[in-house]
């Protein structure tokens, strides 16, 4: 006989047939063995028969190659399989050896559930399938969940009922079996869900519907399946859902309401358009309604200088390096008008994504009464300052006196006094030198093109000789970054001072670490860190006062110079610090493209 036809027949067995060697791989299978156990013939061909065969111990499956022993005859074995559908199910297996000379081979079939010839009666049959394992594990699996589950037949007759279900309606699954479904759904006052079962018996294969229980008072996620002449029904418990969405709308209206009247402007952004804005924010900007501000970009509701800032507090909160940021900015109104304004921002989740609540105050009102409070204080704050520049150039003013009156006295001269005469009056010449600049800064000049890592070489070569002298090790570290535009005399000034610092914070061995790094949005950052002493919060907060240092000998001039040059640059100063850890200070200056960039939009 033709071999085809040989093949052509075993394929289109009902019976599921297939051939395996002695270690069990497949070698053929029909498309009925391949129905049967739920796999693909392309995904059998790759397992063995043991491989979908679940044991209940491993000596179960020790004894598997016994099974597959030369000259077996239509031996019956009854196996658990894992079926390709994820479940397991219980299948009988009849194996004959068909070996052929040296080829070893093993026919297997799976037979069908059959009906002994004694058995008469609907309820034996009933009883013995029920006792089969494919019926009894998804059973279990079933009363093992939380949800309740029913099959009904079209006309309303009860097919099955898992333990939730019968608490659900309240009656055993043999009462219910002997129930009617549309009985239930004649209790349904307002016909939702039977409107929805209708849909299935109109010809739909699917529905879903969250339905409220009176009788229960619980809520229900209700997914009806038709297959065939059955419909299966999944009663989802949701009312915890429900109690939740329910306190959570009343939550979001109180605090809808308490935005929509609080006096201060609440506002939403995402760094570059608004997404947000309550109804004080349309007064503040001037604006009829929310539609005119909700879109609108960042940039033309603030005034140009102050972008910079608002960019660089806004990567600080979303770097996590500050929770909350405050300050005072310029907003830029809808007739063009700028209004000064108290700004403060956090981090939010809108839609699942990180976005800026910014809060703003109007301070105009404060301003003015700041404005006569400067002008009351103007006298008293000069006073303050000409005391403390009288303060320090007095105390080597009364050295030098001293060591002269002594000449006078001995009629002589003496070097070492001479010198020590000469580096008091170095710092009453350093000290008046920061108090002009302060009062006077040099910016008449036009700002030159600045390559800053060049220009940090420079400075750490002079510096050089004398950290290698007190044991300090100066490391660099910069990577390509654009051209900047600035005064290099006036940041000389400022890198000198910070690395000044540095050396005098640090013991011997110590560690200053000078690194340049591109900064987002075309912006250069300059850090100087080094291993010393480091300061608390607090003295941080006061950095940048006249007069206020943290060494025994400092003015804080010098400091509050470097605040006014960066300021003048159009860059940020930034000084982060621990108490025994350290201290870093970092610069963030724009490059020459952002800085055209600002001067196109002037």
């Amino acid at each position: 006989m033709n071999l085809s036809i040989l093949t052509a027949g075993f394929e289109s067995s009902l019976l599921g047939q297939a051939i395996i060697n002695e270690s069990g791989k497949f070698l053929f299978i029909n498309q009925s063995f391949c129905q049967t156990i739920g796999y693909a013939k392309e995904r059998l061909s790759t397992l063995s028969l043991q491989a979908i065969i679940i044991e209940e111990n491993e000596n179960d499956m020790s004894n598997f190659q016994f099974i597959l022993k030369k000259g077996i005859r239509q031996a019956q074995f009854q196996k658990n399989i894992l079926h390709g559908e994820g479940f397991l199910q219980s299948i009988t297996f009849t194996i004959t050896d068909i070996s052929s000379g040296n080829e070893v081979a093993y026919h297997i079939q799976t037979d069908k559930l059959m009906m002994p010839s004694n058995l008469r009666n609907s309820q034996q049959l009933t009883d013995i399938i029920n006792e089969r394992d494919e019926v009894r594990l998804p059973k279990k699996i079933l009363d093992g969940i939380k949800d309740a589950v029913i099959t009904i037949r079209l006309d309303g007759q009860f097919l099955y009922a898992n333990e939730e279900a019968e608490r659900m309606f309240g009656k055993r699954e043999d009462e219910l079996l002997e129930k009617n479904f549309w009985e239930y759904l004649e209790l349904d006052q307002n016909k939702e869900l039977s409107n929805k079962i209708y849909l299935l018996l109109a010809g739909e294969d699917y529905i879903e519907i969250e339905y409220y229980l009176e009788n229960l008072q619980c809520w229900y996620n209700v997914r009806a399946y038709r297959s065939d002449e059955r419909v299966t029904m999944y009663f989802m418990n949701i009312t915890n859902r429900k109690k939740m969405e329910q306190e959570l709308r009343e939550s979001e209206k109180r605090y809808r309401s308490l935005v929509e009247h609080t006096p201060e402007t609440i506002s939403v952004h995402d760094g570059e358009n608004i997404i947000y804005m309550n109804p004080a924010g349309n007064k503040l900007f001037g604006a009829t309604n929310r539609k005119e501000l909700v879109g609108k970009k960042l940039s033309e509701l603030l005034a140009r200088q102050e972008l910079t800032r608002v960019k660089e507090n806004n990567r600080l909160l979303l770097a996590g390096k500050k929770r909350v940021t405050t300050a005072i900015v310029t907003i830029k109104k809808l007739d063009g008008t700028m209004l000064e304004v108290e700004s403060t921002s956090t981090i939010i989740l809108f839609r699942g994504k990180p976005v800026f609540r910014t809060i703003l105050k109007d301070i105009s009102e404060r301003k003015k009464v700041d404005d006569l409070i400067r002008k009351s204080d103007k006298l008293s704050v000069v006073a303050q300052l000409a005391a403390g520049v009288a303060h320090e150039i007095r105390n080597p003013l009364t050295t030098v006196k001293g060591f002269l009156q002594l000449f006078q006295n001995e009629e002589s001269y003496n070097g070492y006094y001479l010198k020590l005469m000469m580096e008091e009056l170095e710092r009453v010449e350093s000290i008046i030198y920061e108090y002009l600049t302060l009062a006077k800064p040099n910016y008449e000049q036009d700002f030159q093109n600045i390559r800053i890592d060049t220009l940090l070489k420079q400075l750490l070569t002079l510096t050089e000789t004398h950290s290698n002298m007190i044991n300090i090790k100066l490391e660099f570290n910069a990577e390509e970054v654009p051209i900047i535009l600035g005064l290099e005399k006036e940041l000389k000034q400022v890198f000198i001072n910070i690395i000044r610092n540095a050396m005098e914070a640090v013991e011997e061995n110590g560690i200053i670490s000078v690194r340049v790094r591109n900064h987002p949005d075309d912006f250069v950052c300059i850090q100087v860190e080094d291993n010393g002493c480091g300061m608390p919060r607090e003295r941080i907060e006061r950095l940048g006062e006249p007069f206020y240092s943290t060494k025994e000998r400092g003015t804080g001039l010098g400091l509050m110079v470097c605040y006014k040059i960066i300021e003048h640059h159009g860059g940020i100063l930034n000084v982060y610090s621990e108490v025994n850890r350290g201290t870093k200070v970092e610069i963030i200056l724009p490059t020459l493209k952002k800085r055209k960039k600002e001067m196109l939009m002037i």
